[in-house]
């Protein structure tokens, strides 16, 4: 199977949460097999900061499910929204 390239742009729970302690959570309760690969943040309003987060996933059904559900099961965590997704290439040679 494959991978592919979920991204996601996550809001706090609080205007006081910073971006870093809403990765270090997400990074905990991840589930196996996949991983972040890339996190920005994206300033909103009123000091509200987004994490927009590229994170791979094995390429099977109900994936982007327990994705999903990890991440809001985490307290700081408030919305998810998945901004795009896309098939990972493979490297020839």
């Amino acid at each position: 199977m494959g991978k592919v390239l979920v991204r996601l742009r996550i809001l706090p729970t609080d205007v006081g949460i910073g971006s870093k302690d809403v990765l270090n959570s997400i990074q905990k309760i991840l589930p196996s097999g996949m991983e972040i690969r890339r996190a920005v943040d994206e300033p909103i309003a009123f000091g509200l900061v987004a994490s927009i987060v590229d994170i791979t996933v094995e390429e099977r059904g109900g994936e982007m499910d327990k994705l999903e559900e990890s991440l809001r099961s985490s307290e700081l965590v408030s919305q998810v929204e998945v901004m795009a997704v896309s098939r990972l290439s493979t490297r020839i040679g």
